[in-house]
């Protein structure tokens, strides 16, 4: 009977470690990639600034609010939150981005832009 009290009272030791690990602060993270608009890059695949027969596209769903994220060069996509309007005309440039990451999103902390072989930091506002 001990033994089987032990064995529950360590399963269940083991199941609550594992969801505060799965729900901790995320895990500081640097990517970079092709800024791209969430809706028309998960719809349609599109990865520039121009589709849909429509110069700066991305920008324009970006300026109204779409989400945006960060395609990396091995196709990996991940969303950032931040405002968008207040990057809007980077979409379809190169970025690196910096901050937190959890549940596949980056909450940024900071961005920069390439220019040549070097970096210049973007400004973002904060959310709050």
């Amino acid at each position: 009977m001990k033994r089987r009290t032990s064995l529950i009272l360590a399963l269940v030791l083991a199941a609550g470690v594992s969801t505060a690990l799965a729900g901790g602060e995320g895990e500081g993270k640097t990517i970079e990639g092709t800024l791209v608009d969430a809706k028309c890059y998960l719809r349609m695949g599109a990865t520039g600034n121009d589709h849909m027969d429509m110069q700066g596209c991305g920008t324009m769903c970006a300026k109204k609010g779409q989400p945006v994220g960060l395609l990396t060069a091995e196709g990996k996509y991940y969303p950032l939150i931040v405002a968008a309007p207040q990057i809007a005309e980077h979409v379809g440039e190169t970025l690196r981005a910096s901050g937190t990451l959890k549940s596949g999103s980056l909450l940024l902390d900071k961005l920069e832009m390439k220019e040549g072989d070097s970096w210049k930091e973007v400004k973002i506002g904060t959310m709050m």
